[in-house]
């Protein structure tokens, strides 16, 4: 057998090297067109369960679509005709999922209670089906894109507002504020911001084709731009730290994870229980105008929320239902709260293991890997402790696609070099031949 050739086990018909290129071998010393056997229909359904999650990370990016994105999920991951092989992270998503269902069995509020829990529903399926089937660079980029075009679309109309308002006079006022109609205004401030640090982690998968670093590149300063027109102070302050995060991690990334792993949880944990909100309210008062909103109202918001935990420590009053019974009735505005009345600690602790490992095991794969785990948790920061983004599904959906790149952007620098490709040496005439152990798929 020369290297242009290769023997088929069972026949004594030469078969030309590439006809793997062209070709798909079925057996019986026959070949078929690639595509048309067993791995073309795999092909074609991971195709359709792609753009069924480009269905969902796009309506992720709008306000109350929890239940397309939870339909496109569930759909996603039966198209993909593979059995799914959860981690531990799925494992806690999916125990969320199930624990946020389960406090029907004691809310006080069943209907609002099942409605909310669906909401944690999908959001934890969505980051399971986006870990199931976007297990390429190609695959990411897709729906990460996604989810970005949507959130540019929302910004493209707060501009078009802006205009129509009072020109350019009106947009540049910080004491006037931009939304779009039936959108809370702050999920759009939100969503920029989450699509801006995933813009950042997209560009971090090396070797992709110009025109989409290009593309990513170009939908920061629109995404920026959303932010800006929004006013939204958590949004703006994310935004800030985001930018010097990004600059600074280049320089000494290690340096600046750990910074932020220590001080994140710590200041979530303690803020709203009372430790250092003189410091917020000044922060908060140096900031801007009251027309953005002011945090004295989320303080006294925490103190009813931290009195209401403590009575259901540990299982929750239920999905939902602290908004129904609190004085200004609304939700806790801070995560740590949010998820704590609702899913009592052990819920709290459900999520937190869930975002850890993830976190941790990005970071500890490479320095992207640091950066990006950095990024997503520096920017979500403001949001999780002044805002209601505790259950949103581009959180979830950003923190998946997140969690799969630092691998990525190893498997593409090796990818570049062959030489780097990691393979058993030629044995026997007629032995099977090595595979390369880089392949499409990425361990999580």
């Amino acid at each position: 057998m020369t290297s242009q050739t290769r023997v088929r086990l069972g026949s004594r018909t030469p078969v030309p090297a590439r006809a793997g290129v062209g070709f798909a071998p079925t057996g019986g010393g026959t070949v078929a067109p690639a595509g048309t056997g067993r791995g073309g229909w795999r092909t074609r359904a991971t195709t359709l369960a792609v753009g069924l999650l480009c269905v969902a990370a796009f309506q992720a990016s709008s306000a109350n679509a929890w239940l397309i994105v939870l339909q496109a999920s569930v759909a996603a991951i039966l198209l993909s005709c593979r059995l799914p092989r959860p981690r531990l992270p799925d494992v806690l998503a999916v125990a969320v999922a199930s624990w946020a269902q389960l406090t029907v069995l004691w809310s006080s509020d069943v209907a609002q209670t099942h409605s909310v829990a669906l909401a944690y529903t999908s959001a934890c399926l969505l980051f399971v089906a986006v870990r199931h089937v976007a297990t390429t660079p190609r695959h990411l980029l897709a729906v990460g894109g996604a989810y970005i075009v949507g959130c540019a679309l929302a910004v493209w109309r707060l501009v078009i507002e802006a205009r129509g308002v009072g020109g350019q006079a009106s947009a540049m006022d910080m004491a006037v504020r931009f939304g779009i109609e039936g959108t809370n205004i702050n999920f759009t401030a939100y969503s920029s911001v989450t699509a801006f640090v995933l813009a950042l982690g997209l560009l971090k998968i090396r070797g992709q084709r110009r025109l989409v670093t290009i593309g990513l590149t170009a939908a920061l300063p629109v995404l920026a731009s959303g932010v800006f027109l929004n006013r939204t102070k958590g949004a703006l302050v994310a935004l800030l730290l985001v930018v010097v995060y990004a600059l600074l991690s280049e320089l000494s990334p290690r340096t600046m994870w750990l910074t932020a792993a220590a001080a994140v949880p710590t200041l979530l944990l303690t803020v709203p229980l009372g430790l250092g909100q003189s410091a917020l309210v000044w922060a908060d008062d140096l900031i801007g105008s009251a027309a953005t909103g002011d945090v004295l109202s989320r303080i006294e918001l925490w103190r009813y929320a931290s009195s209401y935990w403590w009575d259901v420590l540990w299982v929750g009053g239920g999905a939902g239902t602290f908004e129904l019974w609190n004085p200004l009735g609304i939700r806790p505005h801070n995560a740590v709260l949010a998820v704590a009345v609702d899913l009592g600690l052990v819920g709290l602790l459900g999520v937190v293991a869930l975002f850890g490992v993830v976190l941790v095991r990005r970071a500890a794969r490479c320095p992207v890997g640091l950066r990006v785990a950095g990024l997503f948790l520096v920017g979500g920061f403001p949001l999780w402790l002044t805002g209601v983004w505790e259950f949103e599904r581009g959180s979830w959906l950003a923190l998946a696609l997140l969690s799969m790149l630092p691998v990525q952007a190893v498997g593409r620098r090796m990818a570049a070099d062959p030489g780097r490709l990691a393979t058993p040496p030629p044995g026997p005439v007629g032995a099977r031949a090595g595979a390369p152990l880089l392949g499409g798929a990425v361990p999580r």
